[in-house]
Formats: C-alpha cells, sequence, structure tokens
C-alpha cells in the first residue's frame, strides 16, 4: 500500500561568527512525499530571502530524493538545486566599501547510508556538487559519523569529514573532526522485546512481537477495555489490520525478516498512537512511531 503525504514548513537560520558579519536566512518550503512500506520518495522546493554582510538578496531550491530501508538500514539518495547569490567585500584606496554581490546556481547529489546495530549507529554520506555560474566550485564531500549509546537517553557521538559552503546558511567549506554527547528527552535504539505485553490502563496499549517457527511473528497488544485494535507498520506494509482477540488479548501473526520496525495502534476506530512500552522515535515524515525488534 503507498500512501501520499504533503508537508509545508517555514525555516530560519542565524549564524555569527569572529571572522565573518552575522548572516541570517529565511525559507518557506514545500514537499510532497511518497511512501511504501520500505521505501519512499519526495518531491519539493522552497523559497525566501537571505541576508549577508547588509546585503538581502532571494534564494530558491528545487529538490527530488528516495530512500529505501531494511530492518535498520536505510539509504537515501537526494539532489538539490540552489538558485541565490554570494556577497563579496571590496575596500578601495579611499576606504569606501564596495559589496558586489554575485549570482549562483549549482546542484548537490547526495548519497546517504545509515546503518544500526543495537546501541551502534553509523550514517556516511558521499556529496557531489556541481556548479555551473557562481564562484563556488564543483567539488565532492563526504563525511562518517557514529554514535554509541551508552544509556537509553545518551549517547555520544563522533564526526569527521569535509562540509562545502552553504551560500544560504552562511557556512564556509572546511573540514572538520568533532566529538558530542548526545541526551535525548526519548529513548533511542533498538530493545530487545518483552515475553508479554505490560499492563496498561485503559485507553492505552502496549505490545510486543514474538518470533515463532520458518519466519512467522505474532504481535500481541494489550488493550484492556478495548472492542477493537488495529496495527499499521511497515510490517504491514502500512495497511491497518484488524487483531484477533484470544486469551484476554490482541494478536495478529504475520510472516516478518530479522530487524527493527515502526508500529502504531488504534483502539476502537480512534486516534493512532504508539504503544505505551514501546521507544518513540521519528519517522521519515515527522510523525512519532514505536520502535520493535525482531531478532
Amino acid at each position: 500500500m503507498k500512501r501520499l503525504r504533503l508537508e509545508a514548513g517555514v525555516t530560519g537560520t542565524i549564524l555569527g561568527t569572529t571572522d565573518y558579519a552575522p548572516s541570517s536566512s529565511s525559507l518557506v518550503f514545500g514537499r510532497a512525499h511518497l511512501l511504501a512500506a520500505r521505501w519512499g520518495a519526495w518531491l519539493g522546493g522552497s523559497g525566501g530571502n537571505v541576508h549577508v554582510e547588509h546585503t538581502t538578496f532571494p534564494a530558491t531550491t528545487g529538490e527530488l530524493g528516495a530512500w529505501y530501508r531494511r530492518g535498520g538500514h536505510r539509504l537515501t539518495f537526494s539532489a538539490v538545486t540552489v538558485n541565490t547569490s554570494t556577497v563579496s567585500t571590496l575596500i578601495l584606496s579611499d576606504q569606501a566599501v564596495v559589496r558586489v554581490q554575485d549570482p549562483v546556481r549549482y546542484a548537490d547529489f547526495s548519497l546517504i547510508g545509515h546503518g544500526g546495530w543495537r546501541q551502534f549507529e553509523v550514517d556516511a554520506l558521499a556529496l557531489s556538487r556541481q556548479a555551473w555560474k557562481g564562484e563556488l566550485e564543483s567539488v565532492p564531500a563526504s563525511s562518517v559519523a557514529a554514535a554509541w549509546g551508552v544509556m537509553p537517553n545518551v549517547a555520544i557521538v563522533a564526526a569527521v569529514g569535509r562540509q562545502l559552503a552553504d551560500p544560504i546558511r552562511g557556512t564556509v567549506r572546511a573540514r572538520y573532526a568533532t566529538v558530542a554527547l548526545r541526551l535525548s528527552a526519548e529513548r533511542h535504539g533498538p530493545v530487545a522485546p518483552l515475553r508479554k505485553p505490560p499492563r496498561v490502563s485503559p485507553g492505552a496499549a502496549s505490545l510486543i512481537a514474538k518470533p515463532l517457527d520458518k519466519g512467522a511473528t505474532v504481535v500481541l497488544v494489550h488493550a484492556p477495555g478495548a472492542r477493537q485494535v488495529e496495527l499499521m507498520s511497515d510490517l504491514t506494509g502500512w495497511e491497518a489490520r484488524s487483531l484477533d482477540r484470544r486469551n484476554g488479548r490482541w494478536e495478529l501473526r504475520l510472516t516478518t525478516q530479522p530487524g527493527s520496525y515502526h508500529v502504531r495502534v488504534r483502539i476502537d476506530g480512534g486516534a493512532w498512537l504508539v504503544p505505551a512500552n514501546l521507544p518513540r522515535m521519528d519517522d521519515e515524515m515527522g510523525g512519532t512511531v514505536g520502535l520493535i525488534v525482531i531478532p
């Protein structure tokens, strides 16, 4: 089952450094996403203004991309075109200041790989810039980042790579190496399934997935007082599937592969919600899903 989702919003940036005057930007963007069980694609664009060196000029972007996910691994390709300007400041012999605005047009093609193995996550980026107008060069760039979840809400993150100049955000071309501590209000990373769904209050739900023989898995849901329970997940191709009530709990048998999966449940036709016992995380569309692991 495929579904279409629309996204719109506003982004703003402010950047100040010791060597350059502060710069800022504000853009309105829109995207259309086509989503399937294990893959998705999007098309979008944005427009707004950039303020650099006391000069304001327009900026527009267009983008398209696609991603494929299997278990805890994901591969994403994107192409982004940018039409904006750069500003150069010249100080003449009589101390007069002249600012020269130079239009630039370029496209960035990127391939991003993400892998997750228990408490470890690795992201690798390969990017190629093709410039056809302005002073920016056509050059490649790459980066690698790794995170180790020392606790469910704390991770140590290290990254090394090369970034290209971004006229919209005001950043310059540079090499970097960083080490950081990442704190999260929500639990991240895969967790092992429990033996039975924990008890929850009426109106809520808890969920586990128990592997069976020959690639089969049974999903068990505890939802006290429920008359109907439905599951929507990449396990079901994001189709709503009704669960059967047996022995005081709800269950659904599926054929699966080992890996991590996103899930939501619905009780008595109400709103889709994340089971109370699962770690919550953002999906590719900015929504919230629960995470289960099938070993």
